[in-house]
């Protein structure tokens, strides 16, 4: 079978696009032909079989739309017909609503189908604009795909009821083998991880608001190093610096995943404060280094029942909560380590050899 997979970034840029179909590609290529279709951007590095298509553009632009941004889908959307009539794939797998839909044209004339995966869902979510919420349900719906994907059940209730019938649930993977730490924090310290894009989506103004809560607590000296970069980066610096926490958080910018890895491998226990995801990558990354996580009930967390044991569930914009949670990670070392246990055996449900075999249905099931 040849598998075209179409992201907006693709690897080493970092994203959760980037990461899933890197994964896939890693799962699929030794019994199938695998070719990439992403953004013209110098970060990501050239192989065969893979094609960057659009104006030039930075990493971090391709996360806003911008005109360069737009002129690039039409250009996608011609550059395909060729792509389709060279590759001839069986299957195109997208991974960006836009490119999707522009993609679509193309398979349309070749009679290959898409299956696309929504790596984020916004269009229920009323802190989203209403052109973005209404755009992506029109884009998804013109694109007629053979079948949608969502990564939990709530996403994939969501968009059937908006009339996606096709939906099913494909959750995002992790690689189990590699997140798998060997060694165990050894600073006096305690050392909460923070890792995500510096953007209002991630909730980092509540984190920094439970950071000084917890500072004026009995619970003794602890740190906080936040993994990203972002348009808020600035702000939430200088928010830090307010809440006179300067001194507990530390801005450590974007690292490579082997720099993630160790800094996860000397890590306490991580935050996750986001206000709305689907699959947290680094929720499933730190569950595979049996790290205990502290978060919202956003993604795979979104259902499940009262009680749950694999984390430390706190409530949205709930600063007091995240606090708490906090405090009982560093005093109760017998909570937190049960907490680690079950969230490392929740991760294997995450294998990507697991969710590669629902992929390949899925194709299968689209031909």
């Amino acid at each position: 079978m040849k598998i075209l997979h179409v992201c907006k970034k693709y690897l080493p840029v970092v994203g959760g696009d980037a990461v899933v179909v890197g994964n896939l590609q890693k799962q699929q290529a030794p019994n199938h032909t695998v070719v990439i279709v992403t953004s013209n951007c110098a970060e990501i590095t050239s192989t065969s079989h893979l094609y960057k298509i659009g104006l030039k553009d930075t990493s971090a632009g391709l996360d806003n739309i911008t005109i360069k941004r737009i002129v690039s889908l039409f250009m996608l959307g011609m550059r395909m017909f060729a792509i389709l009539y060279k590759e001839r794939p069986d299957v195109i797998h997208a991974h960006s609503v836009d490119m999707a839909f522009f993609v679509s044209f193309a398979a349309r004339l070749f009679t290959v189908p898409i299956v696309h995966t929504f790596h984020i869902v916004t269009f229920y979510d009323p802190n989203q604009s209403a052109l973005r919420r209404k755009t992506e349900l029109w884009l998804i719906k013109k694109a007629k795909p053979r079948f949608i994907t969502a990564p939990n059940t709530f996403d994939v209730e969501q968009l059937r009821s908006a009339g996606l019938h096709q939906t099913v649930l494909m959750p995002n993977g992790v690689d189990v083998t590699f997140w798998k730490r060997s060694t165990s924090p050894t600073s006096k310290i305690f050392s909460f991880l923070a890792i995500g894009r510096l953007e209002r989506q991630k909730g980092y103004e509540y984190l920094l608001e439970a950071v000084a809560l917890l500072a004026k607590e009995p619970v003794g000296s602890f740190k906080v190093t936040i993994i990203g970069e972002g348009s808020q980066k600035k702000y939430l610096q200088k928010f830090a610096k307010t809440l006179h926490i300067d001194k507990h958080v530390t801005f450590v910018g974007s690292k490579e995943p082997a720099e993630v890895k160790a800094l996860l491998a000397n890590a306490d226990a991580m935050v996750c404060a986001s206000l709305y995801e689907t699959t947290p990558l680094t929720l499933l990354e730190a569950w595979s280094a049996a790290v205990p996580v502290i978060t919202t009930p956003v993604g795979i967390l979104h259902d499940e029942p009262a009680g749950f044991a694999a984390a430390f569930v706190v409530p949205l914009k709930d600063e007091q909560g995240l606090m708490q949670a906090m405090g009982t990670c560093m005093t109760n070392k017998v909570s937190r380590m049960m907490v680690a246990a079950m969230g490392h055996k929740e991760a294997k449900k995450y294998a990507w050899p697991v969710i590669n075999q629902s992929a390949e249905a899925l194709y299968g099931e689209a031909l």
